[in-house]
């Protein structure tokens, strides 16, 4: 009994904790944004009284008729920006059946695109095929950053109403991400994100370049697998998702999913170069000609040979004649 009475008081608490929470946009102020399909605004504040709206083009002299009238049969507290009649009238939108004309809401095409980002090269590189090692994020642009706390004054933190989701090559989806390796005491795991709270445009998706893809496993096997990735935004600001169906109204606005491709680098790999074999029956006969560099002979010094003169008659007498004298002398003594 006890546990059926707390059970029953924790479903109010979350109760009365969601219910204003959803709730809290809808409630908007005079000259306040307001965006095409959204539901159940509660425009009392805005209308002040009024009963008749109406449009004017930029510019033009509001003296004269107005190219478009609304006037309010139901509930102020439930109003419905509805396609069939505000679609091609943005702007600011006047009181019309009692003067003076005052602003009563400005109309907005609601905007918002997913794209992903190179973070090195600050490059758009939606569906194309990148390294596993690139640093990539996403961006999301749109004009509904404006629904914040100066024009809607319930808003609160918890209202969120954006979802992205990020899905793996094999369709699962992937709720947080690893900065490396798994088990690595230095590895952080992040939350993806999948809720987003934008208050500007583009809104850049601060842990995209934390994202390691080559982390691996405890296992050896890698964490996340080369293949095509899968980033999806969608928007519900006040039930919008329901007022296009199929998204062929405004396009890529509530929803869309875009892609990246990652893959594993292609490293080269030595060729090896085969011997060209010629058939005998293809040779043709050829002279080669090798030419060989000149060699400047080296020059053999030839001793001379050493030669005399003949000497003169007289110094040959004489000669004979001392050496005769000579050999008498020997013998008298």
């Amino acid at each position: 009994m006890l546990s059926s009475r707390i059970s029953f008081v924790f479903l109010l608490l979350v109760i009365l904790i969601l219910a204003p929470a959803y709730a809290s946009l809808g409630k908007i102020d005079s000259d306040s944004p307001v965006f095409i399909g959204e539901h159940n605004l509660d425009v009392t504040a805005a209308f002040n009284g009024h009963s008749v709206i109406a449009w004017w083009p930029p510019g033009s002299d509001m003296s004269t008729n107005p190219s478009q009238t609304v006037k309010v049969t139901g509930s102020p507290t439930s109003f419905y920006v509805d396609p069939a009649v505000f679609t091609g009238y943005t702007g600011t939108w006047y009181s019309y059946d009692t003067k003076p004309d005052v602003p009563v809401f400005i109309v907005y095409q609601p905007q918002i695109n997913l794209s992903i980002w190179d973070v090195d090269t600050n490059t758009d590189i939606t569906g194309q095929t990148v390294p596993m090692s690139t640093n990539i994020t996403y961006h999301i642009d749109t004009n509904l950053w404006m629904v914040n706390y100066s024009t809607r004054p319930n808003a609160n933190p918890s209202d969120n109403f954006y979802t992205v989701t990020l899905t793996s090559p094999s369709g699962g989806n992937i709720p947080h991400i690893f900065t490396g390796n798994v088990g690595n005491p230095t590895t952080q795991i992040l939350p993806f994100n999948n809720n987003p709270v934008i208050t500007s445009s583009p809104y850049i998706w601060p842990y995209g370049p934390s994202w390691n893809r080559n982390a691996i496993s405890t296992d050896g096997s890698k964490v996340y697998p080369a293949g095509t990735y899968t980033f999806e935004v969608s928007q519900n600001l006040n039930g919008m998702s329901t007022s296009y169906p199929g998204l062929t109204a405004i396009g890529n606005v509530t929803s869309g999913d875009i892609t990246i491709t990652f893959t594993i680098p292609a490293y080269a790999i030595p060729t090896t170069v085969q011997p060209t074999i010629v058939s005998p029956a293809t040779t043709s006969t050829a002279t080669v000609i090798a030419t060989v560099p000149s060699v400047q002979p080296t020059a053999i010094v030839i001793p001379k040979k050493t030669t005399f003169s003949p000497l003169p008659e007289y110094s040959a007498i004489f000669s004979l004649g001392v050496a005769a004298f000579a050999f008498v002398m020997r013998r008298k003594y």
